[in-house]
């Protein structure tokens, strides 16, 4: 992923999390964190249907390459926010 690439990555991640924070205002933030890995889930279904005609087939393959994604990311996260804690 290129510089331009990651920096939109990241200001697109901003206005989930932004709308997340809002909806945290009035709603269990459990229940928004949960929506919000649904909504991905559901995003990420519709991504893997548009990259081939054969999703069936593919579907173990798909799964695999998005929870990896996902997995990593959580992780820089977690360990990001344990350096935030341990700051504190």
């Amino acid at each position: 992923m290129n510089t331009d690439e990651q920096k939109a990555l990241y200001d697109n991640a901003d206005k989930f999390i932004n709308l997340a924070n809002e909806l945290a205002k009035s709603e269990r933030l459990a229940l928004v964190g949960a929506a919000l890995r649904f909504a991905a889930a559901r995003y990420s279904a519709y991504e893997a249907s548009l990259q081939t005609k054969t999703l069936a087939a593919e579907k173990d393959e798909k799964l695999q390459i998005f929870a990896e994604d996902f997995s990593n990311m959580l992780k820089i996260n977690i360990e990001d926010y344990i350096t935030v804690q341990s700051q504190s």
